[in-house]
Formats: C-alpha cells, structure tokens, sequence
C-alpha cells in the first residue's frame, strides 16, 4: 500500500486534463472525483492481484510449520492413454454449451477413477507449475492453482489439467483450483456472480477439488480461523492506508 499511494501520488499523480482529452463528453458529465477514484481503484485491483496472495499463502503456511514455496515445479509420469484421455474431457468440457445456470457440474471425481483405470505400457513425463505447494509436517503435498476470481476458459482448462495430471500420478497428492475469495458472496454459489466460465470445468462448490475464500485460507492455515482472521490483517491495514489515501491522492 506504501508503494502504491507513493505511485498515484508523486510518480503519476491524477491528471484531469488527460480525462479531459481522453474522454471529452464523459469528462463534462460527472465529478472529477470519479475519474480521481476510477483510476485508484484499476491501479489498486492490478496490484491486489494473483502474485500477492501467492505470497501470503506461502507466508501462512509457513507459519503452521509446513514448507512451502510459490511457482513450485513437480515432475509426474502417467501413461499416454491417461493423458489422451485427460485432453479429451477438457477438449469436451470446453466446447460445452449452455448459460451460466443450466451447465451441467463436471464430475472430478468419476473422472479421476475413469483415468486410473486406464493402462498400458507407454509412458509420458510431465512438468506441472503449481502457483502455491505446501508440504505438511506429516509429508503431505498439497498443489495450489490460484486464478483470478473471474478467470477465462484457458486459464481455467490449464488448472483443470494440471490438476486431474497430479492426482492420476499419486492419488495422495492434494491438487486444487482456488480463488482467493468467491466473486458472489463468501457463502453463496459461484454461479451468483454471473461468470459461467469456470464452470464448465469444474463443480464449483466441490470443496474436495475447488478452493475459495474461507475454505481455501483456512485450509492454507490449518485452522477454521485463518480466514477471518486474515481479514482482520487487512481491515488493520486498511484504517491507514485509506487515511492516507483520503489525505494524499484525495485531498480530503
């Protein structure tokens, strides 16, 4: 937050001569004060962005005593029928039609027990990048995918590959699709927040494949408290940094 307001306040402060030039008619219909908070809050939302809570994973599991690391690389071997197999559902999975109400929930699950059960003698190596892995006290591994809270149809079949890739090498490893909070309301079904995308991949609200908000940073955390209590951390920060903000980029 230092590094941001030092950023909209002296290396590129609000200029309304550019909303002006930029935006003549839109410029004459509001106040200032939107173009002002419009361009804070595209920079902010940049910024607040998937590298960030990356880290603060990596920094919460390390606080349960786990190790863990960001962009973490893990080599896997399946048989080529399973990875053929693993491109077809997604290939099918993607071209699925329907609205954001009527998409039929994937079933990961039955998925995973399909692939295993395939079998020959030719063999392909993989390289998977996880954006968070975290390995417990008691060797457990977990993959974290983490994406955008509205993330598009290549990101999300990525995700979805990499995890269904993971989980047919070692069905112990714990691979998972998350976002860092749900666009709809902690609580409430994804579909609410009107972005179908993801859905044709994944059953959103199976909490045995796809993280977010409460279930992703209490499982991170190891404690049904994480969540709530990052929260805490943010809101801590925020009664400076937004006084800041109100001084300094607003005038106020």
């Amino acid at each position: 937050m230092d590094n941001k307001i030092r950023a909209l306040t002296l290396d590129n402060p609000f200029n309304p001569d550019e909303v002006e030039r930029n935006n003549p008619f839109g410029f004459r219909l509001v106040p200032l004060e939107v173009w002002q908070g419009s361009k804070f809050e595209r920079s902010f939302v940049t910024s607040l962005g998937q590298n960030i809570f990356e880290q603060l994973g990596k920094i919460i599991a390390e606080g349960t005593g786990s190790f863990a690391t960001n962009q973490h690389r893990t080599e896997i071997t399946i048989n080529t029928f399973q990875n053929e197999t693993i491109d077809t559902i997604i290939q099918q999975q993607r071209r699925s039609n329907g609205t954001r109400r009527t998409i039929q929930s994937p079933n990961i699950g039955d998925e995973l027990e399909r692939l295993r059960n395939l079998g020959n003698q030719s063999y392909i190596s993989l390289s998977i990048i996880s954006d968070l892995y975290i390995e417990r006290p008691n060797g457990n591994q977990e993959f974290y995918s983490l994406k955008t809270v509205k993330p598009n149809l290549d990101q999300t079949a990525v995700a979805k590959r990499d995890l269904l890739a993971l989980r047919t090498a070692d069905p112990n490893y714990e691979s998972y699709f998350v976002l860092p909070y749900n666009p709809a309301g902690e609580g409430n079904p994804y579909r609410g927040a009107g972005h179908g995308i993801p859905r044709k991949l994944f059953d959103m609200e199976d909490t045995n494949f796809v993280l977010m908000g409460s279930s992703l940073w209490n499982k991170i955390g190891d404690s049904p408290d994480t969540y709530n209590e990052l929260l805490d951390i943010f809101s801590e920060v925020g009664r400076i940094s937004s006084e800041r903000i109100r001084r300094e980029y607003f005038g106020l």
